[in-house]
């Protein structure tokens, strides 16, 4: 059967100054990721990360099933941990991979529609605020982003030149470079993160595309190849990926969507939240379902006009179609999962940002050549503009802070009552390693019966109000109103925005001195060693 060499929609090959294009785009993602890398601290999936890659093999593979996970993101950083104790280190590896997906999304742009296509989308991944949090987080999602990018590339390049696809796998002219990319992405997705199950439908959905051309176009046999090939890839995708959905399934207990309930309830500002922070360039707050203020408002406009300038310029195409579908099947099938259980985070749509990056890319290069200089000069400075707040805003919890308080002030005898039940887990990861670890020194429970108990027998209650992660947040008044029954707190010490620290006297209590803020006040001398720490509850645990 006779090939055609020359791939629809190809736009030549890579130049040296493509070359360069890349490497400069690539280098802005990479400082977008490492700049202020420490200025955040851990949250809650990133504390429960450090806790579960500290645990044995065994326990860290038990852990990562039981709670829905794949153990390989897991392990490896387990082994990269080892290198350096700075926890900050764990996070690195994201921004690597983040910065990798910059460089792939470049790469499936120019493919299709050329440099200027290329350069824009590789802007947009580099910039984006969303794909830059998370790549600043000890967490798995750029990953498989990037994975799932990998997979992309090689749909699009099938989807340019399907006969070649559709060979025998012994044929000199048979695509391997598209079907392996296509493989070791998919695979390598979905064994990091079951986030990634939706690309298996958005991707074999495209396979069909390709196969149904191949029927209108060409010989049966080329027809009979492709589909031995899709159903070869189908196999292999099973035996790579079930045992490992299977060992989840196992360990859930049948209780899957039961364990989503902290998700907020699906509305129109809900999903408002979602497109723009992980489509239209908005900054998102980690906890709370909101995106922050934005320095350039009319940025997410102009994405959007592109990207749909982009996808009508490429509708009649078949990579086209792949990339609506990359794009669209993940955040309309949590959708429809949503009607029955919420189920729609930015988090959870952000590798579909890619290809969606791609179809603006394609949209900015319809503009005339002579404007596209201007117009990459003026989108790497609204970017740029754009990102920056993310480094100076408090987008996660100060329990850093909070941490930092208690291990210099508590003593023996005093008790650390948490309002948030995994603030316990917080206070323990991120405890100052200069200092003596809180549990070593006070009792910290999440339990308000015990806090009471120890206070009636004379000993101070420090009471932490302050939410780990995202769910229902108690507000201070209602904290308080809770906690009543220790009368009046002698402190109370805001610790950023959303934590505050109540501390209260013993009954008849004695002279001492709190040595924090620079704030003096009156505090019950010790009155014994409590080095118990009750058992973290684990009731919200993210995938």
């Amino acid at each position: 059967m006779a090939i055609d060499n020359q791939q629809s929609g190809t736009i030549g090959k890579l130049t040296a100054s493509d070359i360069a294009w890349v490497l400069f785009v690539v280098f802005i993602g990479l400082t977008a990721r490492l700049l202020h890398i420490d200025s955040q601290p851990f949250w809650l999936d990133e504390a429960l990360t450090y806790q579960r890659i500290h645990l044995g093999l065994d326990g860290l593979i038990a852990d990562s099933f039981s709670n829905r996970h794949m153990p390989s993101y897991f392990l490896m950083l387990q082994l990269f941990s080892q290198f350096d104790s700075n926890n900050v280190w764990l996070r690195v590896p994201s921004a690597l991979f983040g910065t990798l997906s910059v460089g792939v999304v470049f790469a499936i742009a120019r493919r299709i529609a050329g440099r200027p296509a290329a350069i824009v989308a590789g802007l947009l991944m580099a910039l984006s605020p969303l794909q830059v949090q998370y790549g600043q987080e000890a967490r798995s999602y750029t990953l498989v982003t990037l994975l799932i990018t990998i997979a992309l590339w090689g749909l699009v390049r099938l989807a340019q030149n399907p006969l070649r696809a559709s060979l025998d796998i012994r044929h000199p002219q048979f695509d391997r470079c598209g079907w392996a990319l296509y493989l070791i992405g998919t695979i390598g997705a979905l064994d990091v993160l079951s986030d990634a199950a939706p690309w298996l439908l958005a991707a074999n959905v495209s396979l069909f595309l390709i196969w149904r051309g191949l029927r209108m176009e060409t010989p049966p046999e080329a027809r009979i190849g492709f589909q031995r090939n899709w159903r070869l890839s189908v196999a292999i995708i099973l035996v790579c990926c079930v045992p490992f959905y299977g060992a989840i399934l196992a360990f859930s207990d049948g209780q899957m969507l039961q364990k989503f309930d902290w998700i907020p309830p699906l509305s129109w500002q809900n999903l408002r939240v979602v497109a723009k922070s992980a489509y239209l360039m908005r900054m998102a707050a980690v906890i709370r379902f909101s995106v922050l203020p934005t320095a350039v408002p009319l940025l997410g406009l102009l994405v959007a006009v592109l990207g749909g300038i982009g996808l009508y310029r490429i509708r009649r195409r078949l990579e086209g179609r792949v990339l609506l579908l990359g794009f669209a099947v993940l955040p309309l099938l949590l959708l429809a999962i949503s009607l029955i259980k919420s189920m729609v985070l930015p988090r959870y749509i952000l590798w579909s940002a890619a290809p969606f990056f791609i179809l603006v890319g394609i949209g900015a290069a319809a503009l005339p050549r002579r404007m596209m200089p201007t117009a990459v000069i003026a989108l790497l400075l609204l970017c740029t503009v754009n990102l920056l707040p993310i480094y100076r805003t408090e987008t996660k919890p100060r329990w850093d802070k909070a941490a930092a308080a208690l291990a210099a002030n508590v003593r023996p005898g005093d008790t650390v009552f948490t309002g948030d039940s995994n603030a316990p887990t917080m206070l323990a990861v991120l405890q100052p390693k200069d200092e003596v670890p809180i549990g070593n020194t006070a009792l910290v429970t999440s339990r308000l019966d015990v806090a009471l108990e120890r206070w009636k027998q004379g000993g101070r209650v420090w009471a932490v109000n302050g939410r780990s992660a995202m769910g229902p947040r108690e507000e201070l008044d209602t904290f308080k109103n809770r906690i009543a029954a220790l009368g009046t707190p002698t402190l109370e010490i805001p610790e950023g925005k959303e934590i505050t620290i109540l501390m209260f006297d013993a009954p008849n209590n004695g002279d001492s001195t709190w040595r924090s803020n620079g704030v003096n006040s009156l505090i019950t001398p010790p009155i014994a060693t409590a080095t118990e720490i009750l058992p973290v509850s684990r009731q919200r645990i993210a995938p």
